[in-house]
């Protein structure tokens, strides 16, 4: 799966009229990836994206070049302790106005499944996401531990 990237400061520029508080912008702040095992069949990217418009926006998908798929996924814990692994409810995705999304280790996070080869600590990553309002936020994201 490949995918054209359009740029960061394509996403601020056409964001930049959305009216409302803040930056005006909705801007990813934060992204990492951890290191995958060798056989690993999927990795999780973690990000966190602020929204500076007076307008929520929402994820609504992402791609990058080195897996054959993404889904965007909830890790929760029940009553038993026993964590699940869901595709995530549109809901949880939102980018409230003036707020931001965080997904982090045990909780939402962006999975990238049939991987082409290990994520290697200090590569880098482009992500693209999109979002309901239409605009695309491409995102280099280093491969780290944390």
């Amino acid at each position: 799966m490949k995918t054209t990237l359009r740029g960061l400061s394509a996403a601020a520029i056409l964001l930049a009229g959305c009216g409302g508080g803040g930056s005006g912008v909705v801007a990813v702040v934060d992204s990492w990836a951890p290191t995958t095992p060798p056989n690993a069949p999927s990795a999780a990217i973690y990000l966190e994206i602020n929204n500076g418009t007076g307008q929520d926006d929402r994820l609504v998908s992402a791609d990058i070049d080195r897996c054959d798929a993404i889904e965007l996924h909830n890790t929760t814990i029940d009553d038993n302790r026993i964590m699940r692994m869901r595709l995530a409810e549109p809901e949880t995705m939102v980018i409230p106005a003036g707020g931001s999304l965080v997904m982090e280790p045990a909780g939402l996070h962006v999975m990238c499944i049939g991987l082409d080869a290990p994520f290697r600590e200090g590569e880098t990553l482009q992500l693209s996401l999109a979002l309901e309002s239409g605009a695309t936020l491409d995102v280099t994201t280093g491969v780290e531990n944390r």
